[in-house]
């Protein structure tokens, strides 16, 4: 405007997407921002919901709740699964939501990052579930079969599918089929017989509930399956130190959560699960997963995944002070701290607009970090959209779910009517 004096600016300020009440809060927060021209967002799809900032005890509580309000909040709303969004600034994050997604059965898809369900690992021990539960499974049979790798080569398989495709039977069936010896030698066939073997005994002990003493749990039967396959021995064997254990903390991680489920975890020993119930659960969120283009879920993204997007309803997470804005370095330069944080205001300006008609935000009093809990503070940014913040937390009637209210529902409707 120096240069060019007579030079006219055409702000372009009105906005499709949100309501007023969300662009509200997003200019009080990008407002902190220097900037060459000032911009305020507005709407005509009217004021809106309040923006809902809720405080959680930790990390374990913030997924939990989150699943259950998203839940609920469908139910009332009438919505989809795929009108929600849950965003976070990093990919660490994403875990215990998807651990607590899966509990409430709510369906989810991945953006910027790879789901923790879909790492090799994960795949490998759930290959050997997949298998206890459906022995005509070829696909597990294959990957459990050969990882760890016990003696069954290419050669093998390719044999052994050739003869189960001549007698149209499973891979697992055609082991023990009379006529196999002629197909494969003994060297060939004695690793396969042994693998057959320890599933089929792994199944006969998978559907006894461990309620009376002596009787095998889940747990246990779990626990003797990796012992056996010595799964962390062969990580260790195939990847660095380092991978390895990464890999390895995912899988305890997964076993760990199969174990809780088992034992019927938050709805008590009424619920109570067999190992074969938990692997038949596990082999059909396997088949469902990725079935359809666009499937009606969830979507889990990063911030910066999320660009770009938009969702009637958002669940923005984690919004605390070394989170987001992310923890930088100490020691950087006053310019380039300053920098930093000007640049995770704008993250956390996306995550705002993304939301179109509802939109909760929430963070943790204390966070596990490592083998640790760490107290944590609210966002500087939260305090920038001079919200109403306090302590809030979700209300009894917000995350009930919604099995719960068709229960309360039909129990109002079976009173006796007053004579």
């Amino acid at each position: 405007q120096v240069d060019f004096p007579d030079l006219k600016v055409i702000k372009l300020e009105q906005n499709y997407r949100s309501t007023t009440r969300i662009l509200q809060a997003a200019n009080a927060v990008i407002a902190n921002n220097p900037k060459l021209f000032d911009k305020a967002l507005w709407s005509e799809h009217g004021l809106g919901d309040p923006v809902k900032v809720m405080a959680m005890q930790d990390d374990e509580q913030e997924a939990e709740q989150v699943a259950i309000l998203l839940s609920a909040h469908r139910f009332e709303r009438r919505a989809k699964f795929s009108d929600y969004a849950i965003l976070y600034r990093g990919n660490h994050q994403a875990r215990i939501f998807e651990k607590a997604l899966r509990r409430e059965r709510i369906p989810y898809v991945m953006s910027g990052g790879q789901s923790f369900f879909d790492r090799a690992e994960i795949k490998d021990i759930v290959s050997y579930l997949r298998l206890v539960a459906n022995g005509d499974d070829d696909p597990a049979f294959i990957r459990a079969v050969t990882t760890p790798k016990r003696g069954v080569g290419q050669s093998t398989l390719e044999a052994l599918g050739a003869f189960a495709g001549k007698w149209q039977c499973s891979l697992f069936e055609a082991v023990f089929k009379g006529g196999i010896e002629a197909i494969l030698a003994d060297r060939q066939l004695m690793p396969l017989r042994q693998f057959c073997t320890f599933i089929n005994q792994l199944e006969a002990r998978a559907g006894r509930v461990g309620r009376n003493p002596g009787d095998d749990n889940a747990g246990q039967v779990l626990d003797d399956m990796m012992k056996e396959i010595n799964y962390e021995g062969y990580l260790y064997d195939n990847f660095d130190d380092r991978q390895a254990q990464g890999k390895w903390q995912n899988v305890l991680d997964f076993t760990t959560w199969l174990k809780e489920k088992g034992n019927g975890g938050k709805e008590g020993a009424d619920s109570e699960k067999n190992l074969l119930d938990l692997t038949q659960m596990v082999a059909l969120m396997t088949m469902l997963e990725g079935r359809d283009e666009e499937p009606d879920a969830v979507r889990m993204s990063t911030l910066h995944a999320s660009k770009g997007l938009e969702f009637p309803h958002v669940f923005l997470i984690g919004v605390e002070e070394g989170i987001l804005p992310h923890r930088g370095d100490p020691d950087a330069p006053p310019e380039i701290a300053a920098a930093r944080i000007e640049e995770e205001r704008r993250l956390m300006y996306v995550g705002i607009t993304r939301a179109q008609r509802s939109l909760h935000i929430t963070w943790c009093k204390k966070r596990q970090r490592a083998r640790e809990s760490v107290q944590c503070d609210i966002s500087r940014f939260v305090k920038e959209m001079q919200l109403d913040v306090g302590d809030a937390v979700p209300t009894e009637a917000e995350t009930i779910t919604p099995q719960s209210r068709l229960a309360n529902l039909k129990a109002l409707l079976q009173k006796p009517k007053p004579v």
